[in-house]
């Protein structure tokens, strides 16, 4: 256990270490980290794009056909895409605009 360990109780794997090393020595030399990429990054909001025409051409051919199947097959797409966009609306909330405790 090196000093660092044993400070605060907390182990670090090798890579971890390395990672840590790096971003100390950045910091020495006065270079910021690295930005983070927020989860999902663009992959989001495609993903409830794609889902929300999947979702208005299955209702629209569902009507128009009378078909069950498609009827049934918009039935399960469309909770999954609201869900999607209340995620997407969630993540835009908190890098955009002031948080607010009761959201």
């Amino acid at each position: 256990m090196d000093e660092k360990d044993r400070a605060d109780g907390v182990r670090l794997t090798a890579r971890e270490r390395v990672a840590l090393a790096e971003i100390e020595e950045g910091l020495r030399q006065g270079q910021e980290p690295p930005p983070r990429r927020p989860s999902g990054g663009l992959r989001l909001p495609f993903m409830v794009a794609l889902m929300l025409m999947c979702s208005v051409v299955l209702a629209v051919v569902g009507i128009r056909t009378s078909e069950a199947a498609l009827l049934w097959c918009f039935a399960v797409v469309w909770p999954l895409t609201v869900l999607q966009i209340v995620r997407l609306l969630g993540r835009w909330i908190r890098t955009t605009g002031p948080f607010t405790p009761w959201f």
